[in-house]
């Protein structure tokens, strides 16, 4: 790559680090913010009302992803890129400074849920801009390994969250962890996702939108447009971004509690082992994204999800005698997967509405299947045990392959 993509990507994946490690410590400090923010009735109550008002998170995304989008694709990619981060900073900021209960009330949970709700919206429209302003800058030819390094920084972003707890509690105690220090967590956020905006507001416009300013054709109403021209590419994105979204679910967010219910694993080595998938999936992204680019994007992307399906049902049917061996290799097909779809994913649409079409397929994934992905992941578990998350994960798996075979054909000729 030359060296101006490289400094584009390398802004695009850090400033991804930092605006997913502000949205997951929320989840990282949960127990923390439950004893700050709510009624002392008792500690797992008050985690289970953090943990409520972290899925609110989920659900917001989208109404900022379709917000953010429409402004993206009317006045600019570059713009939404740096303001969006500066909209997560804030409110993280703010997060941090916001008192407790005992000092403010019931004022004071209310006050959370409406900053929680602006943060994830920040970040329904981050996501989508920041995929669509990198593979526009890349082109055709680069796309999958610029966009595979951008979802390696927002994965990081959980590492570097999981790291920052560790060394609040090694230095401070549990003790002051639970009663302030937390609150370093979310300052240190900020402050990273202010500096990240100074970086980030010089950042030029695409060449490809700077060809609709030109030729006039920004649409005034994308969203519209996107609906009544595209629906295919919608569903198409949807299906595969719904398999994405179940991955990070379930072999991230939701494996320690997996582990734990079925293996007897303990917390620590639970916890470890989810942290040696996402690391792992990091690194198998940024490979996965340069092997779609030489050798063609989809077809590789149609053996990853067929060998997802072909192994899922094994690798969860060993759980109880080999332990976690088997689902972190699942863990490294399925990032083969990601790593390989997000270069298509911006191609689906056309210029005109292309953020708006990856906003609705990528947030609105990451809160139907995202965010009740643990959950519902859980809920099977203790009515069909491990073999029924396999067979969930292939119905997902299928999916993806069905919105791999829908994409519409003028992708397909672009993308062998």
């Amino acid at each position: 790559m030359s060296k101006p993509l490289w400094r584009t990507t390398c802004i695009s994946a850090l400033g991804g680090v930092f605006e997913f490690y502000d949205f997951v410590i929320f989840a990282v400090f949960a127990p923390h913010i439950g004893a700050a923010f709510f009624p002392a009735e008792s500690s797992a109550s008050a985690t289970l009302k953090a943990f409520a008002v972290f899925a609110v998170g989920y659900f917001a995304r989208p109404l900022g992803g379709i917000i953010w989008a429409h402004v993206a694709d009317r006045r600019g990619r570059g713009y939404v890129f740096s303001h969006t981060v500066l909209g997560m900073a804030a409110t993280t900021c703010m997060i941090g400074l916001l008192p407790g209960y005992a000092m403010i009330g019931i004022s004071a949970p209310i006050l959370l849920v409406v900053l929680r709700l602006l943060q994830s919206m920040a970040l329904g429209g981050e996501i989508p801009s920041s995929l669509c302003w990198l593979s526009e800058h890349a082109g055709r030819r680069r796309a999958g390994l610029v966009t595979a390094i951008l979802l390696a920084g927002v994965n990081s972003g959980l590492l570097l969250g999981q790291t920052v707890a560790l060394i609040i509690s090694s230095i401070f105690g549990e003790e002051n962890a639970m009663a302030w220090a937390w609150r370093l967590a979310f300052f240190f956020g900020g402050c990273v996702g202010v500096f990240a905006y100074f970086v980030r507001r010089h950042v030029g416009e695409t060449p490809d939108f700077e060809k609709l300013q030109s030729s006039g054709k920004i649409d005034a109403l994308p969203l519209r447009t996107l609906l009544r021209e595209s629906p295919r590419a919608l569903l198409s994105g949807f299906l595969m971004c719904s398999m994405h979204a179940w991955i990070v679910a379930a072999l991230y967010l939701a494996l320690p509690s997996f582990l734990i219910r079925v293996c007897d694993t303990k917390q620590s080595h639970a916890e470890f082992i989810a942290l040696v998938s996402a690391g792992c999936g990091s690194v198998i992204y940024i490979l996965s994204g340069w092997i779609a680019d030489k050798v063609g994007a989809r077809k590789f992307c149609a053996w990853a999800l067929l060998a997802m399906f072909v192994c899922a049902l094994p690798a969860y049917a060993s759980v109880e005698t080999s332990g976690a061996t088997w689902l972190v290799g699942l863990g490294a097909i399925s990032g083969a997967f990601i790593g390989t779809y997000l270069g298509l994913l911006p191609r689906l649409f056309a210029s005109p509405v292309r953020v708006s079409g990856i906003a609705i397929a990528y947030d609105g994934a990451a809160a139907l299947v995202g965010g009740s992905g643990p959950f519902v992941m859980l809920l099977v578990v203790d009515n069909f045990n491990a073999l029924g998350v396999g067979a969930l994960f292939m119905v997902l798996t299928a999916g993806g392959m069905i919105g791999l075979a829908l994409m519409p054909r003028e992708v397909l000729s672009t993308y062998q």
